[in-house]
């Protein structure tokens, strides 16, 4: 077993009976939903339903009435505006949002996507003098600026009003700008606070065109841009976020804007239904490339494109360097790989912190990522160049990564992120010291013994249960990520049926049966059980979620291994 298994809280059996009467649903679905607490007939509507009319009044962020009034006198007086953006896929997509948005309402609109390498992450002074440049006089941040104090009063003394629209933490003090759009802040009222940055720009869109009078679903035409913005951050798919993916989801499966057709033609995805899964692990690296290797302001161009050609010839570029990145990071991967067998202790150490001179900036937040997923301990992967690193973070739900650079920003030149995903910059000399002190700080949330990687299981069920009506059920609690995930299941007492392959990359491929039921099964990164599986003694336990996949028009269920207890 790759995993412990948490079993599913045992549920009284007459709340389940009577609330499966009381809506219709099917047990083991409802069962599934009343551990995720949803626990009234009401909520459990209000959940699978997911409409638009659940989506909360914009101008109920604190500062939002402030904001619109001062974009709406630039629309009018024709001021230049500039949408001021992050280079990762929710910047890119909420300036996408509003670029394109307030184009159409009239406004002298153009964006600026930062270099990552030349500018760096957020709102920069050398960015403002750009900014200046042009003529900007009104300035809207999109998924950065919240810690922007310094930046903002420059802007200010440069003759350029501020907007912040952001989801990020705020500092100890807010930027001086006209307005401050983030639910984060102290005091705002707005009662969803995990929208992504995407989402955030389009709560300003809509607040813009209500007070314009301009029809009330203008916003809604970007729902499909801020579905992979959502996705791709990685944030809670729950609350507004429900609604806006799984509306955005299906325009893009109905009816795709040109950029994204190109994009999804480009990756073989047309006529294949479009899910977070795919935006995050598909879509989203592509869009995310041109960030990471050159400048992200092709994925705007590609996402507001009109014109087919144009997004194909956009995609072509988006492929080359998404190739290119991907090899940066396999070396990455292996070289941080190395220095973590060589210099680490795993032991002793709750916290990985690794850090070599001159690693490509561009992936190391991806490196980390997949260090987090197989050694399950929080890493901050740090590259250092003239003395200086820059590093990322990713981090378990037990250990707010964002909350220890604070308690440490006496050892920081910069910070920035959330509890699971932060970024930093630091001085190469005190790389060791923050090393030490984050494992202080993480020996209250994290026992070593206790860092075996777990998995919770939702259900355990028989074969003979999954009937039509349950996968009908089933698909509507899509769409599925943090907050909501894929629900796990669990198999007892399964034979292999025929013979066990190795296909692809070292993909099991098999099928299961159960009471004279057989159903294929894919252990993706697997293919090390087939030896056990050929010694193994017939009956097995299998952990998996369940899936449909196509095949020459026919549509079957798949079971997607996660984990097998062999006996």
């Amino acid at each position: 077993m790759k995993y412990q298994w948490i079993k599913p809280a045992a549920v009284n059996p007459s709340i389940i009976k009577n609330l499966t009467e009381e809506t219709g649903l099917h047990p083991i679905v409802m069962s599934i939903l009343y551990n995720r607490f949803y626990r009234s007939a009401k909520e459990i509507e209000t959940f699978l339903r997911a409409d638009l009319d659940q989506l909360h009044d914009p101008f109920l962020f604190k500062e939002m009435q402030k904001a619109v009034e001062r974009i709406i006198i630039a629309l009018r007086e024709g001021e230049n505006i500039l949408i001021y953006g992050d280079y990762d896929v929710d910047g890119v997509t909420g300036v996408s949002v509003l670029y394109d948005g307030l184009f159409k309402m009239g406004g002298k609109v153009s964006f600026f996507i930062p270099d990552r390498f030349e500018e760096g992450y957020g709102v920069s002074a050398e960015g403002i003098k750009k900014a200046r440049n042009r003529g900007t006089s009104l300035m809207i941040t999109v998924d950065c600026g919240i810690t922007a104090v310094d930046e903002v009063a420059f802007a200010s003394q440069s003759g350029i009003d501020t907007i912040i629209c952001d989801h990020h933490e705020p500092g100890e003090s807010l930027p001086a700008a006209v307005a401050v759009i983030d639910a984060k802040i102290k005091e705002c009222p707005y009662p969803f606070k995990e929208l992504a940055g995407c989402g955030v720009a389009f709560k300003l869109l809509q607040a813009i065109a209500e007070y314009l009078g301009t029809d009330p679903s203008f916003a809604n035409q970007y729902l499909d841009l801020v579905a992979i913005g959502t996705s791709a951050d990685i944030v809670t798919l729950t609350g507004e976020n429900r609604v806006l993916v799984k509306h955005g989801l299906s325009m893009i499966n109905e009816n795709p804007r040109p950029g994204l057709f190109a994009l999804m033609e480009n990756c073989g995805m047309i006529g294949k239904e479009l899910t977070v899964n795919k935006i995050v692990f598909v879509l989203a690296p592509r869009l995310n490339a041109v960030g990471r290797i050159s400048n992200a302001k092709k994925a705007v161009h590609l996402l507001t494109t009109t014109s087919l050609q144009q997004g194909k010839n956009i995609s072509k570029i988006l492929e080359k360097e998404n190739e290119t990145r991907k090899n940066i990071d396999e070396v990455t991967f292996m070289e941080a790989q190395q220095l973590l067998d060589e210099t680490i202790d795993l032991d002793k150490k709750r916290v990985l912190v690794i850090a070599r001179e001159n690693w490509h900036t561009g992936v190391i937040g991806i490196v980390a990522s997949r260090l987090l997923e197989k050694m399950n301990r929080p890493t901050v992967l740090i590259s250092i160049q003239d003395g200086v690193g820059k590093g990322s973070a990713r981090s378990l739900p037990t250990f707010d990564i964002y909350e220890a650079f604070r308690k440490l920003d006496h050892l920081l030149i910069n910070y920035g992120g959330h509890q699971y995903a932060a970024g930093l910059t630091i001085s190469a000399e005190n790389i060791p010291v923050l090393d030490d002190a984050l494992n202080q700080i993480a020996e209250d949330d994290l026992v070593i013994e206790e860092m075996v990687p777990k998995l919770s299981i939702d259900a355990e069920v028989r074969f003979k249960d999954l009937d039509a009506n349950f996968f009908n059920d089933l698909k509507a609690m899509a769409p599925h990520g943090p907050g909501n995930m894929r629900p796990v299941f669990v198999t007892s007492e399964l034979c292999v049926f025929g013979n066990a392959s190795i296909v692809g990359h070292n993909h099991l491929k098999l099928k299961f049966k159960q009471d004279d039921v057989v159903i294929d099964a894919i252990g993706y990164n697997l293919g090390d059980y087939l030896n056990q599986l050929k010694n193994a003694r017939n009956i097995l336990d299998c952990a998996y979620v369940l899936e449909e996949t196509r095949w020459s028009g026919q549509t079957t269920i798949q079971m997607r291994i996660r984990d097998l207890m062999i006996g």
